[in-house]
């Protein structure tokens, strides 16, 4: 294969710069009356001002500025009495003191005082204080209850309070493999002796029984979220997980390497499925550093995804299961704009072609942000991306940018 000649550096002329930098602050202010999330779009609309600002008398600038300006309360007071009326729903709603620590933190997102938020965040401190000593209470009154002897629970409800009596009662119903509850008293005491170590191998034990049951989902969170690399954990979660994507058609929710995953495909007679994440993340990294181009194959990006997320997200085993895909990525649908070299990858993005296919399936509740996509945008620094709605953007974005979220794509072989 002949090989590509290497691209010359493209200098702007200053006249050049400026448009490219008019055209910049436009796609910012577009992208702002776009966004889902009230605060991206407060945010996007200062962004624009000061890109404007910069640009002086050229062209449009500005009368964008000032309608920028203009928007800008509108998106801000949109924002705040959107953080008031979920603050408050969920207070209506909050029972435990988990419930109004999310309450303080909700309202906690405005650095300016709105409305009553600050008699608000203060009446919820007490409510949480007074919910915690509640459950911690009724939690000890219960199990004295169990053993018919209240008299005894009240007059030593101080010891009971304290580490060792959740240590020896952790221990007799582990010793009788009641390790649902034991794992519950373990967690009240962590720190106390080797409670740490009676913790995992609970935990363990409910993972192990969970999955002779067939109940496999509970199996792989357990193992997920508390075991960790304890004794063959690592090993049996990917058991597990397999187990959960045999039955695992389009549009179902899996969880694979400690993430939620959506099934979009499936192939090879059944026996391998494609997994897009199915909550867009906040990127580590831009697309591809300044004065790059938005070349899949040379990306940033890429190297990111196939090197340290894939490294550090799945374990050994999991990494077993994770085919490593031709990617072939086409020039952009509407604007020609070439996709490059076809790759070899154990983990990939969408390009425009298959996000339009997998439309419906990936516009999902948890999804509130825009996302890359590998196709190469209208300009050869930019490349196409997915909007908040689910909106397929062939135009593009500066690829330097760490505004996108990433959702990164697997194929996944069962047997």
């Amino acid at each position: 294969m002949a090989k590509k000649k290497k691209k010359e550096e493209i200098i702007l002329t200053p006249e050049q710069q400026r448009e490219a930098d008019y055209q910049k602050a436009v796609r910012r202010m577009e992208g702002a009356e776009k966004m889902f999330q009230t605060e991206d779009k407060v945010r996007m609309y200062k962004q624009a001002i000061q890109m404007f600002e910069a640009l002086g008398d050229y062209e449009d600038s500005e009368l964008r500025k000032k309608r920028c300006k203009k928007r800008l309360p509108l998106a801000r007071a949109e924002h705040r009495e959107e953080v008031y009326r979920t603050g408050m729903q969920m207070k209506a709603k909050a029972k435990s003191a988990s419930d109004y620590g999310k309450v303080i933190a909700e309202f906690q997102k405005l650095k300016r005082e709105y409305k009553d938020i600050p008699d608000q965040i203060a009446e919820c401190r007490k409510l949480r204080e007074k919910a915690a000593q509640n459950e911690r209470t009724a939690g000890i009154v219960k199990r004295f209850l169990v053993l018919g002897a209240l008299a005894a629970a009240l007059a030593l409800v101080f010891f009971l309070r304290s580490p060792a009596a959740y240590y020896l009662e952790g221990s007799f119903l582990m010793g009788i493999g009641d390790y649902e509850r034991a794992d519950t008293l373990f967690s009240g005491c962590r720190g106390y002796r080797d409670t740490e170590q009676k913790v995992l191998e609970c935990s363990y034990q409910r993972s192990l029984a969970a999955a002779q049951k067939g109940d496999y989902k509970k199996a792989v969170r357990l193992m997920t979220k508390q075991v960790g690399d304890y004794k063959d954990a690592l090993e049996k979660n990917a058991q597990y997980e397999m187990e959960l994507l045999q039955n695992a058609q389009p549009g179902d929710t899996v969880t694979f390497g400690a993430m939620k995953w959506l099934v979009a495909e499936t192939a090879g007679d059944g026996k391998e499925r494609l997994l897009v994440r199915k909550s867009p993340a906040n990127a580590v990294l831009a697309y591809q550093e300044a004065n790059g181009t938005a070349v899949w194959a040379t990306s940033d990006l890429r190297k990111w995804l196939n090197h340290e997320f894939y490294e550090q997200s799945f374990s050994k085993f999991e990494r077993q299961r994770i085919l490593r895909t031709q990617v072939a990525t086409a020039a952009n649908s509407v604007y020609g704009t070439d996709g490059g070299a076809d790759t070899d990858d154990f983990v990939f993005l969408l390009d425009e072609r298959e996000a339009e296919r997998y439309k419906k399936l990936l516009l999902t509740k948890q999804n509130k942000k825009s996302w890359w996509l590998r196709t190469p945008g209208r300009a050869g620094d930019s490349a196409a991306f997915v909007s908040a709605n689910g909106t397929v953007m062939p135009y593009g974005y500066a690829v330097n940018t760490k505004e996108l979220a990433v959702r990164p794509a697997i194929w996944v072989q069962l047997d």
